[in-house]
């Protein structure tokens, strides 16, 4: 993690919530939705595209210090992205998932979104970003992603 650094995201993403913004994920082979409440109370959907792996558990924001990021300066509820990630290498050398053709036409980045009791990471090569009104997180998943299948 010598040369890695986190490079905070503004102005993308909807803010997250602090307190609940109760993050929930749906994902298929290709595809992870992410969707959580945003400073507004408005319901954020993240769809990553060409995703090859995320992950969402700990640390929360009690424990963030115990991230391998923290001393890069992680930051509760907010979205980073990493800079010469170590799970990207790994992934590239452990399954050779990108190849020098896809990395010459995509790009992937490590993304980590620092929520109250939970962090979602996930390497993707793209995103789209939507935010909804009356309705909750769970409903708009259930929603979007069967409309999808």
């Amino acid at each position: 993690m010598e040369n890695t650094r986190l490079v905070l995201v503004e102005d993308i993403f909807p803010e997250i919530m602090v307190g609940a913004p109760r993050p929930m994920v749906f994902a298929d082979e290709h595809v992870v939705y992410l969707s959580y409440y945003d400073i507004e109370g408005d319901v954020a959907l993240v769809r990553f595209e060409h995703c090859f792996e995320f992950k969402m558990g700990m640390p929360g924001e009690d424990q963030l210090f115990n991230s391998p990021y923290s001393g890069l300066g992680l930051v509760n509820f907010k979205v980073h992205t990493v800079v010469n990630s170590p799970w990207l290498d790994e992934l590239e050398s452990r399954y050779r998932v990108i190849t020098n053709f896809s990395r010459n036409v995509r790009e992937y980045i490590h993304y980590i979104f620092a929520f109250h009791d939970r962090t979602f990471e996930c390497v993707s090569s793209g995103y789209s970003v939507q935010k909804h009104t009356g309705i909750t997180v769970k409903n708009l998943l259930l929603e979007k992603t069967w409309k999808n299948a």
